[in-house]
């Protein structure tokens, strides 16, 4: 069998390879392979550099910090994809701490060559970062190192603010071999890591807010709250963001999260011993029911699939079978989004069925992972070496 970790070598080549065939499409043919995000870092980083803000540059909406990553986009155009891909068979060498049979590998490696997460990475999209720090997170909750752990965490949350769902089921795993959640609910090892995640995501809050007090805050955290896209959303609700884009008001934009809130909180107390499965369960409920839902956002979930789908008893070709269908319900949305995006047609009733066809293939997708899984204790997972 081959070594994992030369599949994780390929999975690299293969990523610099799509980035080296990027230049050509974004030379050469209308339709660019580079993400319109990458543009957006990189001209953040060009008004860092000029004496301005990353927010000088319009729909900039993410931490100074990824703009101050970029600065070397300025020299070398293709660094940040470069510095993404690496990232990304970062996390796949941290991935391949936690997996030690034939069938946890095989959804490792349906990670490493998945089209997907190739696109995501190559195309410059950062959310591969923020995969990383979860997984570094875990590993480090693994060797019992809680300060670190919660430093990471911590920062996660300010660079990318969803993994913030994770805060309840991360409280309650810590110390939870004591099996007296409430009686426990104050331990040492719980609110050190309160206190050092929560004083590190504030303090960079601070900081930013005071060097960018006009942009940081709303175009970092508050504009994710009230986002409303109708172009190129995935979700169900972009048909009435469509319909009333200009009259919704703020208790229907409240009432959208109340599905999440109960997938978030429910998901996080009943699985928070299988940690990885609470995170999940809480990350496939909150973006399936958000009312902004683009490609990117599937990562978030699809990432966690190698270290959870190990303790399930589909089969391999059961869960292939689950993901084609998936992924064919996903294109199927792209139809109705190339009718109106690029040939102008009005397909809006045509890609609301779709996006009604795409939700419930995710819930049917998620209910089959649910029903089929064996819950385990992470505490007991033993990493490579152990």
């Amino acid at each position: 069998m081959i070594n994992q970790s030369w599949n994780i070598y390929l999975g690299l080549i293969i990523r610099l390879g799509f980035i080296m065939y990027a230049e050509i499409q974004d030379k050469f043919f209308n339709l660019k392979y580079t993400d319109i995000d990458y543009s957006v870092y990189t001209d953040g980083a060009r008004y860092v550099v000029e004496g301005g803000t990353p927010y000088d540059r319009h729909t900039y909406r993410y931490t100074p910090i990824l703009a101050y990553m970029m600065i070397p986009n300025l020299y070398y155009e293709a660094f940040g994809k470069i510095l993404f891909s690496f990232i990304d068979m970062g996390s796949c060498l941290i991935m391949k701490q936690f997996v030690d049979n034939s069938q946890s590998k095989f959804f490792l490696n349906l990670w490493i060559f998945n089209p997907l997460t190739i696109q995501v990475s190559t195309r410059g999209n950062a959310d591969t970062i923020v995969v990383f720090l979860i997984y570094l997170m875990l590993y480090l909750l693994k060797k019992s190192q809680i300060t670190y752990a919660a430093i990471v965490y911590g920062f996660v949350v300010h660079f990318k603010i969803y993994p913030i769902i994770y805060a309840l089921p991360l409280y309650f795993y810590i110390d939870s071999s004591s099996n007296k959640i409430f009686g426990y609910i104050f331990s040492k090892d719980r609110i050190k890591f309160s206190l050092i995640s929560g004083g590190l995501f504030i303090a960079l809050l601070i900081i930013f807010h005071f060097i960018y007090p006009d942009r940081f805050l709303y175009e970092t955290y508050i504009y994710h709250l009230i986002r409303k896209d109708n172009r190129h959303n995935f979700s169900p609700y972009f048909y009435f963001i469509y319909l009333s884009y200009s009259s919704i008001t703020k208790v229907q934009s409240i009432l959208t999260f109340i599905p999440q809130l109960l997938i978030v909180v429910t998901a996080g107390i009943k699985y928070y011993k299988d940690l990885p499965f609470a995170f999940l369960i809480q990350t496939f409920g909150f973006v399936v029911f958000n009312k902004v839902q683009t490609a990117q956002y599937f990562v978030w979930w699809m990432a966690l699939l190698p270290i959870t789908l190990c303790n399930s008893k589909l089969s391999k070709k059961q869960i292939i079978i689950l993901l084609f269908i998936w992924l064919i319900c996903e294109i199927q949305w792209n139809v109705g989004a190339y009718l109106l995006e690029i040939r102008g047609y009005d397909a809006f009733t045509l890609i609301f069925i779709q996006c009604i066809i795409f939700f419930l293939s995710n819930i049917y997708f998620m209910d089959q992972i649910i029903k089929n899984h064996q819950l385990s204790v992470f505490e007991n997972l033993k990493l490579k070496g152990q």
